[in-house]
């Protein structure tokens, strides 16, 4: 192997080597860092927090158009951004029923929905009876409620929620 080829091998990997890296640095996850969303405790074993009400007879229903908008329940919010939406389109949230904390929204009627651009849902845990200490966001399937995918977010213990980033609709619930 001549020196250049050495050489350019010894880069490559001392530039995946900074890579790497920079990959496993976490992301702050503070209040003042509220832009900030990063994934916690990944690998660890959940339970989804156990906050029993809801209530399947109250929605909340918005027209969100490409200039961004919110829709709000309770405690509970999703804020679209400018450019997230190509069409006005009608939101409708609900708090259902259940043994657990979580929140479903639907866009025009469908169970599921993309985004041009990620959007945050805010959960709030104000009425558990127990507090999560350190909650993680997920996507469940609202059936099974099966945890399918880790949500980045941030909580905020103050306020007592947890705000998600998404790139799409469905169920979400917290976990512990």
């Amino acid at each position: 192997m001549s020196t250049l080829s050495r050489f350019a091998s010894s880069l490559l990997c001392g530039g995946i080597a900074i890579t790497l890296a920079n990959c496993s640095a976490s992301a702050p996850t503070s209040a003042a860092s509220a832009q900030t969303f990063s994934l916690s405790r990944v690998g660890a074993q959940h339970d989804l927090v156990s906050c029993p009400g809801g209530d399947n007879n109250t929605t909340s229903r918005a027209t969100i158009g490409p200039d961004g908008g919110s829709i709000t329940l309770g405690g509970f919010a999703m804020v679209v951004p400018a450019g997230a939406l190509l069409d006005t389109t009608t939101f409708i949230m609900k708090v259902p029923e259940s043994n657990v904390l979580k929140v479903r929204i639907r866009a025009r009627g469908q169970q599921h929905f993309v985004f041009e651009k990620p959007v945050t849902i805010t959960l709030d845990y104000s009425r558990c009876q127990n507090s999560p200490a350190d909650p993680t966001g997920w996507y469940v399937d609202e059936v099974t409620e099966a945890e399918l995918e880790q949500m980045p977010g941030l909580n905020d213990t103050t306020a007592q929620s947890f705000t998600l980033q998404t790139g799409h609709l469905s169920g979400y619930a917290l976990a512990n």
